[in-house]
């Protein structure tokens, strides 16, 4: 083979045959392939540690005590394997969570900011690439390589839970961290930070601030959704008589209190069974109410639905910019 096949097509050799798409992608990966070679290679760890979690992983657990699906420490793991299940079970918890933070801040410093910065995106649309062409190419392959990724991490995580479904490690309502990696938020979250990063490489020009304020407002995103969560549906509510204090809940508990005779929910007044103090507090009972397991849906598809709805508005508005500063 000739070193003119071998070789990747050049600005100018592009310009020849038109710059089509694959061209655009093709200098995508050539300019980013480091961080390609990167993803392949979280991928391929995290997923190798999840297929070992659901194989030979739980296979040597010996999971103790009744393990009622409802409860959340119902079972506990024993055996061979137990310790260093729960240690790499974290740590594929912690690189499935860390990736929308690491997406926004590579969009806004190396995807988009440097660019910017160094003015070759000026080049590239004098090769006859148009700006809005060029911001799509940017886009699309890192979306397109996030959303067959992180699609396949959820799945085989999903198998692991399967697997152990006793376990508090398995109930999405044990932990944010697991709440995610269950489903399709985990897909959506990492396309929030491309979103993210580039809106804010195109506002700050600059990659390193552009990087850092891209962590930031990840962080702050994601912590306000992790606020909100729980309003995103309708609470269930368990009450008990004085009796029985209070309730047991299985899931996300979010608020908690006493029940006057009236049926309002008050705050505890803390009587510790004085039953003059609940005489005159016109205590009748206690109440819990949260998101029992079977809200993981509903709470799953409304949080899609936003944060799908805020990238797309995010990225509009990313165009709008670019075109506005092309056209004047």
């Amino acid at each position: 083979m000739s070193s003119a096949t071998a070789s990747p097509p050049s600005l100018t050799t592009r310009t020849t045959r038109g710059t089509g798409p694959t061209g655009l992608t093709w200098t995508v990966l050539r300019i980013h392939r480091s961080a390609l070679w990167l993803w392949i290679g979280y991928v391929t760890v995290t997923a190798a540690l999840l297929l070992w979690l659901w194989g030979p992983g739980t296979a040597g657990l010996d999971i103790i005590r009744h393990c009622a699906p409802a409860e959340v420490t119902a079972c506990t793991a024993k055996g061979p394997t137990a310790s260093t299940y729960h240690a790499l079970l974290d740590v594929t918890e912690s690189l499935i969570s860390v990736v929308p933070l690491l997406v926004a801040a590579f969009a806004g410093g190396a995807l988009i900011g440097r660019e910017l910065d160094s003015g070759t995106i000026r080049l590239a649309w004098t090769q006859s690439v148009s700006p809005a062409r060029w911001l799509t190419a940017k886009l699309a392959l890192p979306a397109t390589l996030l959303v067959l990724g992180t699609i396949t991490l959820v799945l085989l995580r999903r198998l692991v839970a399967s697997s152990s479904g006793g376990l508090a490690s398995s109930k999405w309502h044990t932990s944010t961290s697991i709440y995610h990696s269950l489903g399709p938020t985990a897909v959506v979250l990492p396309l929030l930070g491309l979103a993210i990063g580039t809106l804010v490489a195109f506002l700050v020009r600059r990659p390193l601030p552009a990087l850092g304020l891209s962590l930031l407002v990840m962080g702050i995103v994601s912590a306000a959704l992790r606020v909100g969560r729980d309003s995103l549906w309708p609470l269930e509510t368990v009450t008990g008589s004085v009796s029985e204090s209070y309730p047991s809940f299985s899931g996300v508990t979010v608020s908690e209190g006493a029940i006057t005779g009236s049926g309002a929910h008050v705050p505890d007044p803390l009587c510790d069974g004085d039953q003059a103090c609940l005489v005159d507090h016109d205590i009748t009972g206690f109440y819990r109410e949260g998101h029992p397991p079977a809200h993981f849906w509903p709470l799953q598809i409304v949080e899609t639905g936003i944060l799908a709805a805020l990238t797309a508005l995010l990225v509009t508005v990313t165009y709008a910019i670019l075109k506005r500063r092309t056209s004047s």
